[in-house]
């Protein structure tokens, strides 16, 4: 059986890396972020529809184009937080009935951005362009509240 102090740490830690403490780091991503190497062998002009499917799935959009091509365009998103509660450690000097007031000071920040790629085929399919649009800057992690986004 174990003892009292192994129980009480290994409860401790568990605590703090579910997100019950005073610091709290979330990230979500929706779908699987393309970076320029995943597109490095479309080539505009040779590349064909079926090729552009086969590595990188289907797109989350088809929108038609004047030239009766289509334009496939894939999105994800991308979200950070970061939050320290400076108010936390208070809950275990306050007396028992005045532990359940209010004494949260979070300070943190948070971004989230959205990333398009576009391919555009015309009416046989094959790439005419392609390229990213809507960087995202956003989701950048900040490491001080007030810093800007300088371009």
């Amino acid at each position: 059986m174990l003892s009292g102090w192994p129980v009480s740490l290994i409860l401790a830690l568990g605590l703090g890396l579910t997100g019950c403490g005073p610091i709290a780091w979330t990230r979500v991503t929706i779908n699987r972020p393309i970076k320029p190497r995943d597109v490095a062998f479309i080539v505009p002009g040779r590349t064909k529809w079926d090729e552009v499917m086969q590595n990188l799935g289907a797109p989350n959009e088809l929108v038609k184009a004047p030239d009766d091509g289509v334009v496939a365009h894939y999105y994800y998103w991308d979200s950070k937080r970061f939050g320290f509660d400076l108010g936390w450690p208070l809950g275990f000097f306050l007396p028992p009935g005045a532990s359940e007031a209010p004494h949260e000071m979070d300070f943190g920040n948070s971004g989230i951005g959205m990333d398009t790629f576009e391919v555009a085929f015309d009416g046989s399919g094959i790439v005419q362009y392609d390229g990213f649009s809507h960087a995202n800057a956003a989701a950048r992690f900040k490491g001080l509240p007030f810093e800007s986004y300088k371009p």
